[in-house]
């Protein structure tokens, strides 16, 4: 009866080892999908543009609001105005290549940063993108921020298809049917998950954020213009005499 017993389990073994892991391949249209992407993003061309967006942001009970001016002539030198209450400027920001610099007119200092890291986060605001790639996402120019190829795709319960990305930001990319990009997970359980609602244009109108420690954002495009071209000067963030420019790693966001 033993010898039995141990035959029987050694043949239930081997049946388990002879199985091969089941795989799901990947759904038939996966390339479809990701080359209306890839039209979508490529038919927004770069072209001078003004963006009006609030943007609320904070943890669970404790959150905070404020307004953004968001212009420039394409992916070079952008600018950004960060507004509390009426009209008051907390925060000027300029961004050229990986050169970033943050003005606090109350405090009369400024900031710099070089690098190719996302100084953002840093000046309080919360979205895992540097300026030019939060800008690129707004005005619908996707691939700029979230690449032009992927390792592989996979089904989703919601019907649309994940992409693996891989491109700087990585993480899994969702896009729906109509070739939008609907959602964004960053690498790892610890990352940003995004999701994106569109306009009647196309556009991305609205991108919630949130983080696994808690920290929640809900960007909101209230209006978007296409302005004739900027001028350097209109680009530029001067500075008052005698501001002091210290590093950012020493910027603290104003309190509202």
């Amino acid at each position: 009866m033993k010898k039995l017993l141990c035959l029987i389990i050694l043949l239930f073994m081997a049946s388990a080892c002879a199985r091969q892991p089941s795989t799901v391949a990947p759904p038939a249209d996966s390339a479809a999908r990701w080359q209306a992407f890839l039209a979508r993003s490529e038919a927004v061309k770069e072209a001078p543009y003004l963006l009006n967006a609030s943007l609320r942001f904070g943890t669970e009970g404790d959150t905070r609001r404020v307004t953004a001016l968001l212009w420039g002539n394409g992916s070079q030198s952008l600018r950004m105005d960060v507004m509390a209450g009426i009209g008051a400027v907390i925060a000027k920001i300029w961004e050229s290549g990986d050169e970033f610099l943050v003005y606090s007119p109350t405090e009369n200092r400024a900031f710099f940063h070089q690098g190719s890291n996302k100084p953002l986060l840093r000046v309080g605001v919360p979205v895992p993108f540097a300026l030019d790639e939060l800008a690129a996402l707004l005005n619908g120019r996707l691939t700029a921020v979230f690449g032009r190829q992927y390792a592989g795709s996979q089904a989703l319960a919601s019907g649309n298809v994940g992409f693996t990305l891989t491109s700087a930001a990585g993480g899994l990319l969702e896009i729906d049917a109509q070739g939008q990009a609907v959602a964004w997970q960053e690498n790892g359980s610890r990352g940003w998950n995004m999701t994106i609602a569109y306009d009647e244009a196309g556009l991305p109108r609205r991108v919630s954020l949130r983080h696994p420690d808690g920290q929640t954002a809900v960007l909101l495009v209230k209006d978007r213009q296409s302005p004739a071209p900027f001028s350097q000067e209109q680009l530029s963030l001067l500075l008052p005499d005698s501001t002091p420019v210290l590093p950012l790693e020493r910027y603290t966001a104003p309190q509202q």
